[in-house]
């Protein structure tokens, strides 16, 4: 492996992607002297689809950790892991088989087991990508040992938390009101119903209904009108006012809150209040449903006493719709509640399709929701409707097919999470979040304790291992093959069945309780988020399990805050009876987002395919922005120009600090001897030296701080601070002219510069490789001699003894002033390679002397011929100009109104009094202005006094001096230009650069070459420099140098900002 004289970081990644295979570097690492073995758990991506931007994200943050962990001195099990059943595959399938009409179509045309067959070879089509990509972005996964969540074993194992939560009494099956995805005919959990709210448009329907033993109809609201089918009851708030009101020859009965809203709703503008009574006067009223001979079913059922009644119940809102709201127990969470509660008989003729049945009479056959139009107009045919409009509002729609979820009552299996007590929320409560915002809001959701349906009417899953006894009902649970081999009475596919249907739904068994074979197994799957959040203990053993379970850390979406992270939680706590997290710890991450901070879906054609990014862009450059971008948990705007620019100039800086670096070096044969402990014995380190080894210490305690604390952009910025800002800006054009000086009595220098940058750039290549590890790992190849895989070595320790707080302080000062100085060279168009006579500086109080100390160096950076420190108190105004001049200091007066303040005081007068302002002298202003307090303008023979707060008080530099100033700094510089002293620069800067293109070239100092060519100076610089051509080849050691093209290859450089070409032959 070379180091290329060109930053080629797609060369770099296929160099380095081959030499980790040659040598086995998981093997190496676990042969190590690393003392502690850890373990991360995937959470497994779903083999639905291919991975988009987001999930890189994601996967760069699972690999810093393991890599940041590694370098720490942990051995990591990091196996993948893949998320393989559940709808979302079975939803690619049925797209895949052009079914249109969901699961029965499927089922009807294809069959389980072609369905089954289909889903595994989608899963591994899918994969393959998956794999590819995550080589691609250089994960360190071992993906031989990932875990795949529709093998049998893992199955086995899940099986295990059911059986725990059976035994203690979380599992148990209800037949309650759940939501019910129609496209894909299967019940889901209350967290996925969570997992997208949609704004609507529905009908806001009012109706009316006749009680039965008073002449007044009740007036009742909803938005969903198919539910009238299912009605069973009314209900009212008990603590509030409904008013009977008279509206023509009718009396309704309305929520007095709501009344004048709701008559203006419905166009009434005449109507009167006969009397106020209290919603608990209307407990068990019976009122006549105006649907009933539409469907006969229903009129039976109204026909009991407890049916058709109003109820008075507190959750009743009465600043809504009317005030009374129907209670659909088959369609309503909180309706079903009451009729369990006062024994109502539940109504529910709706079928997995959800399409009425033929107990829905009229309806039968209709979808439900297709039904809302035909129920309006037969309200409207028996006069029962009051008024029907539209209502926007936010609805949940299948986080799967964004289809609009409809509540059923239907059987299924729960956890029922009260049971748990607190244990959850302990165990939630102890988890490290490391930022504040996700973690409230997930304890948020965890306090919430509500049932988990974890059964699911699908094919393609985790099967629930409980068959049904038709003899005595009696439900038969098995939590192992083992156990259903010794129970089973028909094994159609011998003891090796696979654990999926149709295979397991074929296998009959003794009922437990009375002995008879009439067995079915219930044909649910669990839901797929219980698949993926049993993976702490269905991947691992016993073993693995009780030893390194609770993980130190998982990571995963803020999508995941009601997946992934919320089932791992809760099973693990079924699982062990007791408040213990699976993780430690739990970092979510942000979504991507497009450019304009627009989320990415295919129908806007924004989304970036993970492959393509990756095949497009450098790898190295992509996992840098991501982390360099933003903070973990927000929102990161991917744009991949900004990628190409900043993250890209850090990168290519650090590699060709390392090509100046290594060429100088082994020029000047610097080895291993020549350490840094060596260059401090021989009183080699100057004063740059020692600053810039200070600020590695604190960069590498930033950095380990940041990336234990998850503020990983903090500790990227950290790093293009130090590579950009301090390392190449600062550090390496004040030492480059002692590198240039070849002496023999300068070479020990020499040596301390090579041993400071070793160092330096060696520790640069350990911190970097967790966000860039191709191009750090081929720079610690090519550069040092070190371990096998930059892996192997260890995370750099901030030493006590390199830390100089003071020449810190120093350089600080001296940053500042030199940036100042050149937006001072910029105000007065001088170039920075131009020598200027002087500079004055201000500073603050007990600055001098920090500056002064570095006095040489300042000079050199100032490239002034001589320059003056002082000390001033003031920073702004009157008060600080009259320092400056007091001083003297070359400052010319600025003034300005405070036209906001004069206002008052102008008056009519104010275009005179500016007109006045501006042909006064300002010279003459601030001297009274100073003895006074304020200066006095007359305007019509009228005084108007302007105190000194009524004027903006500045300056600028006067003649032949430009200025700038920064916070506590002000530089002059004198704009007189030496056309002797910036000739003998010019010549100086350019040797510079012809020096070391020998050097690259690999020319033997004492060689004398034939000719040095420079092309492309502008007219200035060449009239300055022909006339010193002996002096500049006397430098270089050339027989002549020449400004026209003349050599066969050159090298592109720049002298401040201007492009150059340079060759020597």
């Amino acid at each position: 492996m070379e180091l290329n004289s060109k930053f080629d970081a797609k060369a770099i990644e296929l160099e380095i992607k081959e030499y980790v295979k040659s040598i086995d570097i998981e093997k190496l690492i676990f042969e190590s002297d690393k003392p502690e073995k850890i373990r991360f758990i995937e959470g497994p991506p779903t083999m639905n689809g291919i991975p988009h931007a987001g999930h890189l994200r994601g996967r760069v943050i699972k690999d810093l950790w393991y890599r940041f962990n590694t370098l720490q001195g942990k051995k990591i099990e990091f196996n993948g892991g893949w998320d393989t059943q559940g709808l979302p595959v079975e939803l690619q399938v049925e797209k895949e088989l052009g079914v249109s009409g969901g699961k029965t179509e499927a089922i009807k045309e294809f069959g389980v087991e072609r369905i089954v067959s289909e889903c595994k070879k989608v899963v591994e089509k899918f994969n393959k990508t998956w794999v590819e990509v995550d080589n691609s972005l250089g994960m360190s996964f071992n993906h031989e040992k990932a875990y795949w969540t529709f093998k049998d074993e893992f199955i086995e194992r899940e099986w295990q938390v059911l059986k725990k939560a059976y035994e203690n009494k979380i599992l148990e099956e209800d037949f309650t009101v759940i939501a019910y995805c129609p496209s894909c005919q299967t019940s889901l959990s209350h967290a996925e119903v969570n997992q997208g709210y949609e704004e609507v448009k529905d009908p806001s329907l009012y109706y009316k209904v006749k009680l039965v033993n008073e002449d007044a109809f009740l007036i009742v609201w909803t938005t969903m009108p198919f539910t009238l089918v299912t009605d069973a009851m009314v209900g009212l708030n008990p603590n509030e006012d409904y008013a009977y009101v008279k509206v023509e020859n009718e009396t309704w009965v309305v929520g007095k809150t709501r009344l004048e809203e709701f008559m203006s709703e419905v166009k009434i503008e005449k109507h009167e209040i006969q009397k106020i009574a209290k919603g608990s006067e209307f407990e068990g009223k019976k009122y006549i449903h105006p649907l009933l001979d539409s469907i006969p079913e229903l009129k039976e059922y109204s026909k009991l006493d407890n049916y058709h009644v109003a109820v008075s119940e507190s959750f009743v809102d009465a600043s809504t719709g009317s005030g009374l709201v129907h209670l659909s127990p088959a369609n309503g969470e909180e309706d079903i509640k009451i009729a369990n509660k006062r024994k109502v008989k539940i109504f529910s003729p709706i079928n997995d399709e959800v399409k009425f049945t033929n107990q829905a009479g009229k309806y039968e056959g209709m979808f439900v929701r297709d039904a809302d139009r035909p129920i309006v107009e037969d309200l409207k045919e028996c006069q029962a409707l009051v008024k029907i409009g539209k209502i926007k509002h936010k609805y949940p729609l299948c986080w799967r097919s964004h289809h609009p979820i409809v509540w059923l009552a239907r059987r299924g299996w729960f956890y029922k999470l009260d049971r748990l007590d607190n244990k959850a929320i302990d165990a939630a409560e102890s988890v490290e979040y490391f930022f504040e915002q996700p973690k409230n809001r997930f304890l948020g959701i965890i306090k919430e304790r509500h049932p988990w349906c974890i059964s699911r009417e699908r094919i393609w899953g985790c099967p629930l291992p409980v068959w049904s006894c038709e003899d005595c009902g009696e439900k038969n649970w098995f939590f192992s093959r083992q156990e259903i081999v010794e129970s089973a009475d028909k094994l159609p596919d011998g003891p090796d069945f696979e654990l999926h249907r149709p295979w397991i739904d074929n296998i009959t068994v003794k009922c437990k309780k009375c002995g008879s074979v009439k067995t079915k197994r219930e044909e649910y799957v669990l839901d797929t988020w219980h698949n993926s959040g049993s993976a702490p203990y269905s991947s691992l053993t016993n073993e693995e399990y009780e030893k390194e379970i609770p993980a130190p850390f998982f990571t995963e979406g803020i999508d995941q805050t009601r997946g992934w992270a919320y089932t791992l939680l809760i099973e693990n706590v079924i699982l062990n009876n007791s408040a213990t997290p699976p993780y430690k710890s739990f970092l979510f991450q942000g979504h991507v987002l497009d450019e304009k901070g627009g989320k990415m879906s295919k129908s806007k054609g924004n989304v970036l395919e993970g492959a393509e990014l990756l095949q497009k862009y450098p790898v190295d450059l992509i996992r840098f922005y991501f982390m360099w971008k933003a903070s973990p948990i927000e929102p990161l705007s991917f744009s991949t120009e900004e990628l190409m620019s900043r993250p890209y100039q850090v990168i290519n800086t650090l590699f060709n600090l390392h090509l100046y670096f290594k060429q100088n070096s082994q020029y000047d044969n610097f080895d291993n001897t020549n350490t840094l402990e060596w260059a401090k014995s021989n009183n080699s380190l100057t004063s740059p030296d020692i600053w810039l080894l200070s600020k590695l210490q604190k960069l590498i305690q930033k950095i380990t701080e940041k990336n234990q604390t998850c503020k990983f952009h903090e500790g990227a910025k950290a790093i293009d601070d130090f590579i950009i800002n301090n390392l190449s800006q600062i550090y390496i054009p004040i030492t480059r002219g002692e590198l240039w000086d070849e002496s023999d009595e300068k070479k020990n220098r020499r040596l301390a510069i090579y041993a400071v940058l070793n160092e330096v750039l060696k520790t640069l290549d350990i911190l970097i490789h967790p966000f860039c590890p191709f191009t750090s790992e081929h720079l610690y190849q090519t550069v040092f001699e070190g371990e096998k895989s930059i892996l192997l070595d260890k995370w750099p320790q901030y030493k006590e003894s390199l830390v100089n707080e003071e020449i810190e302080e120093s350089f600080d000062i001296m940053k500042d002033v030199v940036s100042i100085s050149s937006a001072a060279r910029m105000k007065g168009k001088l170039k920075r390679r131009w020598p200027l006579n002087e500079a004055q500086i201000c500073v603050k109080k007990n600055q001098k002397a920090k500056l002064e100390s570095l006095s040489d160096l300042l000079k050199s950076q100032l490239n002034v011929e001589k320059f003056n420190i002082i000390e001033t108190e003031e920073d702004s105004g009157l008060e600080q100009l009259l320092e400056l001049k007091k001083l003297g200091l070359p400052v010319k007066v600025t003034l300005e109104l405070e036209r906001k303040k004069i206002g008052p005081k102008a008056k009519q007068h104010m275009g005179k009094l500016v007109s006045t302002f501006l042909e006064t002298n300002p010279d003459e202003i601030i001297p009274i202005l100073e003895k006074d307090g304020k200066y006095d303008f007359n305007i019509d023979d009228q005084k108007i006094s302007l105190d000194k707060e009524d004027f903006i008080v500045d300056f600028d530099a006067g003649d032949n001096f430009a200025v700038a100033k920064r916070d506590d700094f002000t530089v002059f510089i004198s704009t007189l230009r030496n056309k002797e002293m910036m000739a003998k620069g010019l010549v100086k800067d350019i040797a510079r650069r012809l020096q070391t293109l020998r050097k690259e070239r690999g020319y033997n100092p004492t060689d004398v070459l034939e000719v040095a060519s420079i092309l492309e100076l502008d007219n200035e610089s060449l009239e300055m420099i022909k006339g010193r051509d002996e002096e500049l080849a006397f430098l270089v050691r050339v027989k002549k140098v020449n400004f026209e093209k003349s050599c066969k290859e050159y090298k592109e450089d720049d002298i401040d900002g201007q492009k150059i070409k340079i060759s020597v032959e």
